[in-house]
């Protein structure tokens, strides 16, 4: 499987065969890159700064969808508003990191229309007591009508007893996808280089993953990058989606029952 790349506009035209993201700053730049045509390769654009005026992405390449990166979710909540004229002519997503400032940030998004997934490796104790917030909110707030990834893929998983790769739905498998910088090489601290390998490098180290009932979805994740980090917030975390769908199973249960 080739990966997909996540490149800067300089590289563009390495890439004229195979679907590339253009990873930006300057929300001018795809214009200023391809004037007003759209690129075929083109699968979508992680703007990488929020700070800059959203205008220019806002009137140019109607269709393709938009990833908005936050780096600190406490400091730049305020500047959600200004994006909100992107979602006239695009789908977008809020990726918000493992970081205090969370839970706000995803309460703002989705109450914008806005797709959200969670982002980074080893959250602070502070941190996963936000995603659970940001967990329940997505689950009880009846407004809520967009994905929040991974609590949405995790919520069916659980709830149809079927797989799912967290590394993958986080895009974070540098198998599948892989961050190149302008000399187009791989971004350093992606992930390990075969997910596969580190989570059998954990099993046989014999520590917190051996006998964990979230092994299985979760791959080590969560151990990425130091193999000493403590899972114990981030098993409630698993537990409190795993719940969800055991009570959404019942409640299905008890709909069927009560059809009959």
């Amino acid at each position: 499987m080739t990966p997909v790349v996540i490149i800067p506009g300089v590289l563009f035209s390495s890439f004229p065969d195979r679907p590339v993201i253009l990873g930006t700053g300057d929300p001018a730049e795809p214009r200023a890159l391809f004037g007003s045509e759209t690129p075929a390769n083109l699968a979508f654009i992680r703007l990488t700064d929020l700070a800059g005026d959203p205008a220019p992405l806002a009137d140019w390449g109607d269709g393709i969808p938009l990833d908005l990166l936050m780096g600190d979710p406490a400091t730049e909540l305020p500047l959600l508003y200004r994006c909100t004229v992107l979602s006239v002519r695009h789908p977008v997503r809020v990726t918000v990191p493992f970081r205090p400032g969370l839970a706000r940030a995803v309460k703002l998004a989705l109450s914008l229309g806005f797709s959200v997934r969670l982002h980074g490796h080893q959250p602070s104790p502070e941190a996963v007591a936000e995603a659970r917030q940001a967990l329940a909110e997505y689950l009880h707030n009846p407004t809520v009508s967009q994905p929040v990834e991974p609590f949405h893929t995790l919520l069916i998983a659980f709830l149809q007893e079927t797989p799912v790769a967290l590394w993958s739905l986080l895009e974070r498998d540098p198998a599948e996808v892989r961050v190149l910088d302008e000399r187009g090489e791989p971004v350093p601290g992606q992930g390990p280089e075969s997910v596969a390998a580190f989570r059998e490098a954990l099993l046989a180290a014999g520590g917190e993953c051996c006998g964990c009932s979230y092994l299985s979805r979760c791959d080590g994740y969560f151990k990425w990058p130091h193999s000493d980090y403590s899972c114990t917030g981030v098993k409630r975390l698993f537990a409190d989606v795993e719940a969800a769908a055991d009570e959404l199973r019942a409640d299905l249960a008890a709909h069927a029952v009560g059809k009959d």
